[in-house]
């Protein structure tokens, strides 16, 4: 998965929790940049990414979640891009 294709999804899932369609995720954007973004939402947000991504983030990993390029790096880290095939 590239980085596009998760900030992408993530924008996705940003504008449904927050009933927002405008909604555009940059690497600094944090819950003072959208209306709602709270601690009750801030745990949808860390299970739906969970969820979506297919892992479990550790506490550790939430503990440190202060913007978007914080979501995005630990998602990549997750789920790192296959090595690249040798020519045939």
């Amino acid at each position: 998965m590239t980085e596009a294709e998760v900030y992408a999804t993530l924008t996705a899932m940003f504008c449904d929790f927050f009933g927002d369609p405008t909604i555009v995720l940059r690497p600094e954007t944090s819950a003072r940049d959208i209306d709602g973004w709270d601690s009750a939402k801030m745990v949808s947000i860390i299970l739906g990414v969970e969820e979506t991504f297919d892992f479990e983030m550790s506490s550790s990993e939430i503990d440190e979640l202060r913007c978007i390029g914080d979501f995005v790096a630990t998602i990549l880290a997750q789920r790192p891009e296959p090595p690249p095939q040798p020519p045939p």
